[in-house]
């Protein structure tokens, strides 16, 4: 519970034409803190980086990036990319607190929020374990859903907490995750 933080991974995410427009609503599973660079000029675009505090799109807060300007956010902060026109690229820095957690994709983080009553890391330690432990990951789906997680809620109902046909939550992100 230093201090320090650790680079485990970046990524460099563009939106465009003809490729990805959209990233909905996610938080970033593989990091304790996510640092966004913004490349492109917000000229050069529609859209952009929001913060989604709740569950509806009408909760949506953007957040203006100027090239050049970089934004942190920790593992908790419910956010998105959505670029209606235009190309936006932006450089993604993922920190957790020890080399260990980048090398093992432990998420320490989550386990420690949930133990103080996040249900927002409660839910996401669930989906982490979704491959691992599906038994664990789905008790931990339901406590989350039962008190009031709308994507918890969302997950149990279209049976994805227990399905051990789907990438952990650490693949995907990999993939996908990071704005």
């Amino acid at each position: 519970q230093g201090s320090e933080l650790v680079l485990c991974e970046a990524l460099v995410r563009y939106y465009e034409d003809g490729r990805r427009r959209v990233h909905p609503a996610h938080f970033d599973a593989d990091a304790l803190v996510t640092a966004v660079f913004e490349v492109s000029p917000p000229d050069g675009f529609e859209g952009g980086f929001y913060v989604q505090p709740g569950a509806h799109v009408s909760s949506r807060l953007p957040v203006r990036l100027e090239a050049g300007e970089v934004i942190a956010h920790s593992f908790d902060l419910q956010h998105g990319v959505e670029v209606s026109s235009g190309t936006r690229c932006s450089l993604i820095l993922w920190f957790a607190d020890s080399a260990a957690a980048c090398k093992d994709k432990s998420r320490p983080w989550y386990e420690r929020a949930a133990a103080h009553g996040s249900v927002d890391a409660l839910y996401n330690l669930a989906k982490s374990r979704r491959v691992d432990d599906p038994r664990g990951s789905l008790l931990g789906m339901r406590e989350a859903a039962e008190a009031g997680h709308f994507m918890a809620q969302n997950d149990l109902v279209r049976g994805q907490s227990s399905s051990s046909s789907s990438r952990s939550s650490s693949s995907s992100s990999s993939s996908s995750s990071s704005s």
